[in-house]
């Protein structure tokens, strides 16, 4: 499935242009939107996110792409580099991944809680 138009999305669910619009720029990681206004496109990863913030939009996660640096002392953890985040961060990972990521570029998301914020990899096309 290629890209979408956000137009197309926020009438498929029932969503004001305007209120899918501010919901794609929160929540979907950088290079996932494309065009200007009513022509928005959207990739096939990020249409997924989408559709899923449209239903309960306070659960879903901020996304981002970054590149992963190195593994971390924890096998569980890699550093991965975004420039909207603008530093280095460790990122969780499932135990398929460990030692299989350095130098890709992936999809994270960032979780926040009382004791902060923490980020873990997001499987591409979820």
């Amino acid at each position: 499935m290629p890209k979408k138009k956000l137009v197309k999305i926020a009438e498929e669910q029932e969503v004001d242009f305007d209120e899918a619009m501010r919901i794609a720029v929160e929540k979907l990681p950088e290079g996932s939107l494309t065009g200007r206004g009513r022509n928005t496109w959207v990739t096939e990863e990020g249409t997924a996110i989408l559709e899923d913030s449209f239903m309960i939009e306070e659960i879903i996660p901020k996304h981002y792409t970054g590149i992963v640096l190195t593994e971390c002392p924890n096998p569980k953890f890699n550093y991965v580099h975004n420039g909207e985040i603008g530093k280095k961060v460790p990122m969780l990972i499932p135990r398929k991944w460990q030692g299989k990521l350095v130098g890709k570029k992936v999809t994270f998301e960032a979780i926040e809680d009382v004791s902060g914020t923490s980020y873990r990899y997001v499987r591409k096309g979820v």
